[in-house]
């Protein structure tokens, strides 16, 4: 079996501007934390190309852009960017920079 991708410049930049649009939208979603936008935006890239570029099964119902299935690919990015989201508002709520300093 040969892994290969069928991803071409024009989708890859699609993913990533996608990935940038979730990390902007998601921290004014509630209260955030340090470095959420930079977790979140590697998460929902990493989603979105996984979806759309391993899961084979998937790209025949969805329709293709540049070697991007996008039905796929949004679904993979909300799933495991909502994922990376939820995980640093838990790990990070505990920190010492979302609590006021005393004098």
């Amino acid at each position: 079996m040969e892994l290969t991708f069928d991803l071409g410049l024009a989708g890859f930049v699609l993913l990533i501007v996608g990935a940038l649009a979730f990390a902007f939208v998601a921290p004014l979603l509630g209260k955030s934390v340090e470095f959420e936008g930079v977790v979140d935006a590697v998460a929902a890239f990493a989603g979105a190309f996984i979806a759309s570029e391993f899961v084979i099964a998937w790209q025949a119902f969805a329709p293709v852009w540049d070697g991007v299935a996008l039905i796929p690919a949004l679904a993979g990015g909300l799933v495991l960017g909502i994922l990376a989201d939820v995980a640093m508002r838990i790990v990070g709520a505990g920190t010492p920079s979302s609590r006021p300093m005393s004098a």
